[in-house]
């Protein structure tokens, strides 16, 4: 009677070398396709650009200019046309911009359900849903949702945001009143 060994692998970990190991396989089975990039990057890939994004609205909201900088190439373009903004090149340019546009409203940025695609180990798209609320002096306040459609790059060292558009399905002025109920 003959055994045979079986390891087994638990955690993110073994199932990124699982994915490698049937993309290898893939690949080699299939010499006229594409290689796509290995699963383990794609996975540390998709945690850093999260990252990235979760400090990108916090800087937005806490008027964190250098950090904000950070997250974005010097080459960054920024399209805000949908919702009644403009299209920025440079990290200069759309910081810049912010300053003007909401540089005296207290913000709050929600980023929610990303779907990241990493196309190379030095490229990537994204699509995150956007909820924000914009309180303008005077206490104009302002609610949105929408999309953020976006490119990234890996400069090396860090990823950071390439390009951005921003879409929106709903804007709303509100009173105080009616979004506290009083």
């Amino acid at each position: 009677m003959t055994y045979t060994r079986r390891t087994f692998m638990i955690g993110a970990g073994a199932a990124a070398l699982g994915l490698a190991g049937a993309e290898a396989a893939r690949v080699s089975a299939d010499p006229g396709a594409a290689a796509s990039p290995d699963p383990a990057v794609a996975v540390a890939a998709v945690c850093a650009i999260k990252q990235v994004k979760a400090r990108y609205f916090r800087a937005v909201d806490t008027k964190d200019w250098e950090l904000l900088k950070q997250q974005v190439t010097p080459d960054v373009v920024v399209d805000t046309t949908g919702s009644a903004g403009i299209i920025t090149a440079g990290d200069d340019a759309f910081i810049a911009y912010l300053k003007l546009t909401i540089g005296t409203a207290r913000t709050v940025h929600q980023g929610h359900m990303p779907e990241i695609e990493v196309q190379s180990p030095s490229t990537a798209t994204g699509v995150w849903a956007l909820q924000d609320l914009l309180i303008f002096p005077g206490n104009i306040r302002v609610i949105g949702f929408g999309h953020y459609h976006e490119t990234y790059e890996f400069d090396g060292d860090r990823w950071r945001i390439k390009s951005s558009k921003l879409t929106r399905v709903y804007l709303d002025p509100i009173a105080e009143e009616r979004m506290f109920g009083m």
